[in-house]
């Protein structure tokens, strides 16, 4: 069997909102709201939706720079939802993170050299030598010279900076990297460069990968599996194939007829969402998508579960009937009309 290196389940994170003079609680924001998904051992999950979905609160909560309001997450078969810093320790050696901004990632105060070494020595990995030696390796790694370790983050380019920024986040021979769009701040042409150093690297090291991103054509070429993320909740999840050419939710659709065609000779008009994102503050109850476009079976949506069920094997999709077309319902053996 397949190594689970990732187990979510139930995820929830949700924050206080306060106002007043005595700063009371008035309102939760559910960024996240029963998430679950899981990931295997060589296997990359392509996590995509819009800004505010609460992709980047699921990441933080995996790597524990946030306390989780409610849920399970398990590393390796190892439950760390609750532990202390203390104890997450041995479990950060096996889960690392790559951000968003490769500038703001990196201390501009220490050289390349020390900022790659450093978890080698929170850790206690060998000695000052051997430190220095997986240093030069893993430069060498991420295409990058030697002589690169002498400098400074702000004497390199975007790009350089990611590259630095992965091999910090290999030094400790990691079983998953949580990539938060880490190329989203990138150029084009850089870009191509730092994916394909991910997809060498994912096959040299048999690394795993959750790859967040807004960029649907990025994860394509990325992912092996999708999760579309809504108002903090999963609402489709699947094979890439089976996702980008047989979508079931109509948000995926959305999203999937928003992609740019490369071909200047093709006019295209893709439809928008009307509506704006509901507020995830006291959000109302039944489908957010619906209640965005004011769709007709909203009320048959009230009080339903719209946790995601199996539709095709390995194909997940919430049982939303403002999304999913009745003959998709029929499938998942729920009846609007009973």
């Amino acid at each position: 069997m397949t190594e689970q290196v990732l187990e979510v389940k139930g995820l929830s994170m949700h924050f206080p909102v306060r106002g007043g003079v005595f700063s009371r609680q008035n309102g939760i924001v559910k960024a996240v709201d029963n998430v679950s998904f899981s990931i295997k051992s060589g296997e990359t999950l392509g996590m995509v939706g819009e800004s505010g979905c609460g992709k980047s609160t699921i990441a933080r909560c995996i790597v524990r720079l946030l306390e989780p309001t409610a849920g399970k997450i398990c590393v390796l078969g190892k439950d760390i939802t609750h532990r202390s810093q203390w104890a997450l320790q041995r479990i950060r050696r096996k889960v690392q993170m790559v951000f968003q901004d490769p500038a703001g990632a990196l201390d501009p105060r220490m050289d390349v050299r020390h900022i790659i070494a450093e978890p080698l020595q929170i850790h206690g990995t060998g000695s000052r030598a051997e430190q220095q030696k997986r240093v030069d390796t893993l430069l060498d790694m991420v295409g990058l010279p030697k002589t690169a370790g002498d400098k400074f983050p702000h004497e390199f380019s975007g790009g350089q900076k990611q590259r630095i920024g992965i091999a910090r986040a290999l030094a400790q021979k990691p079983k998953l990297l949580i990539l938060d769009e880490p190329v989203s701040a990138l150029d084009v042409s850089v870009q191509s460069q730092v994916l394909n150093l991910l997809l060498d690297l994912q096959q040299e090291l048999n690394l795993s990968y959750l790859f967040i991103s807004h960029d649907l054509s990025v994860v394509r070429h990325m992912a092996d599996r999708v999760a579309v993320m809504y108002m903090g909740k999963i609402v489709e999840m699947g094979g890439a194939d089976a996702m980008y050419h047989h979508p079931h939710h109509a948000y995926s659709k959305a999203l999937l007829s928003a992609i740019p065609k490369a071909d200047p000779t093709r006019r295209e008009h893709t439809p928008v969402l009307p509506g704006d994102v509901p507020s995830p503050i006291n959000p109302p109850p039944g489908s957010a998508f619906g209640r965005r476009i004011n769709h007709p079976y909203l009320e048959a949506s009230l009080g339903m579960d719209l946790t995601p069920l199996e539709i095709e094997p390995g194909h997940w999709v919430a049982p939303d009937p403002c999304a999913v077309s009745l003959a998709d319902l029929a499938k998942l053996g729920i009846d609007i009309y009973q």
